[in-house]
């Protein structure tokens, strides 16, 4: 295991800045994800930590060495690939061991190592069939046991469950949660699926354009997004925005929100201080998760930062522990989580409360985070 620094990384193909100065450092033993659409640039800053692309400028360090311009067998590092990348004429056995092989690891050594990692994956039952006799969850489990097997510095994972179905996705990323728990492991790993980002890391890089666009825990990065385009990718259903007027009264700042049948309504920005006042009378963007507007609760109806609107009911979705409500106000389109009691039938009204304590506003032009 070993820390991880990333200096002012840059990659050019041709013409193209694929990667445009990344700086990121990581401790030893901590889970980073690497997210972003595709095309971001995540998975060439993989391949060049891995050694697999060659940097244009900039720095690597694994362990406080430079590895920079190191080929990949010397950078002690293991990958593991979204295709599993597993020899087909190899049982699991021999496909788990060959990297120990190769390394010339004395027999004993290599069997006691092999029994470890099955045990550890629960795939000892496996060891004696081909990667064709395996499932898709089974082939990951035993693409990771020859990683693991090898005990370098440092694991890469490349979108390693985007082959799986949902429900072994859901699995799987117990399991690798579990397994980071247990080893203490340090990991990078890609993914543009921002569930399993949220769930698995210590610390996320969110990527766009070849640039990292904001660097946290998840939760800072959920509940602080740096600018739009962080808030909308983090989150499922997406951070509402909605376009609206700032408003100031006796030193109260406020947005306004307006219902489809023309219902005004003051949401007050209870954070919000002198920096805004030259936003006053502008359209700004609030951002507001969709479980901040909820069915009215009584005990928490009162409090300075909750406000109240009612509003017509244009789309329910049922969840199951909960139901999406669709409204519209400033003419967009706005989801609500609401109990699935308390929800109202379609094409009639519903009285909401919105707590507006992490709410934040954005500047519509550039996109970034005001408040």
């Amino acid at each position: 295991m070993a820390a991880l620094d990333i200096q002012n990384v840059k990659k050019t193909f041709g013409n193209v800045d694929v990667l445009k100065g990344i700086n990121l450092s990581i401790k030893d033993g901590e889970f980073l994800i690497l997210v972003g659409p595709s095309g971001c640039g995540k998975s060439t800053l993989m391949n060049s930590i891995a050694g697999l692309e060659e940097v244009t400028s900039g720095d690597i360090c694994i362990g406080g060495g430079a590895v920079t311009h190191l080929p990949p067998k010397d950078r002690d590092i293991a990958m593991v690939f979204q295709s599993y990348a597993l020899y087909p004429s190899m049982s699991v056995r021999d496909n788990i061991a060959f990297a120990l092989e190769i390394r010339k690891v004395p027999k004993a050594e290599r069997i006691q190592e092999v029994e470890r990692v099955a045990d550890l994956l629960q795939i000892s039952h496996l060891l004696d069939r081909k990667p064709s006799q395996l499932s898709g969850g089974q082939r990951q489990r035993v693409a990771m046991g020859r990683a693991l097997a090898r005990q370098p510095k440092i694991y890469l994972f490349d979108e390693p469950l985007s082959n799986l179905d949902a429900k072994l996705r859901v699995e799987m990323r117990t399991e690798i949660k579990k397994l980071h728990q247990r080893l203490k492991t340090t990991i990078v790993y890609v993914t543009h699926d921002q569930i399993e980002a949220m769930t698995l890391a210590d610390r996320i890089a969110v990527m766009k354009d070849g640039m990292v666009q904001q660097f946290g825990t998840p939760q800072e990065i959920y509940d602080n997004p740096a600018n739009m385009f962080v808030a909308g990718f983090m989150g499922s259903p997406a951070m509402n925005f909605l376009r609206c007027e700032l408003t100031c009264g006796d030193g109260r700042y406020a947005v306004r929100a307006i219902t489809k049948d023309g219902r005004e309504y003051a949401l007050p920005l209870v954070h919000a201080d002198a920096r805004l006042q030259p936003w006053v009378g502008k359209e700004v963007v609030l951002g507001i998760r969709p479980e901040l507007i909820t069915h009215v609760i009584p005990h928490k109806s009162e409090a300075d930062s909750v406000a109240h609107f009612t509003a017509r009911v244009e789309v329910a979705e049922p969840t199951g522990p909960d139901t999406l409500v669709l409204v519209e106000l400033n003419g967009q389109e706005v989801d609500c989580r609401v109990d699935p009691r308390e929800q109202r039938p379609v094409g009639t009204d519903m009285e909401f409360m919105v707590d507006m304590s992490k709410a934040v506003l954005f500047d519509p032009e550039t996109e970034e985070r005001l408040l």
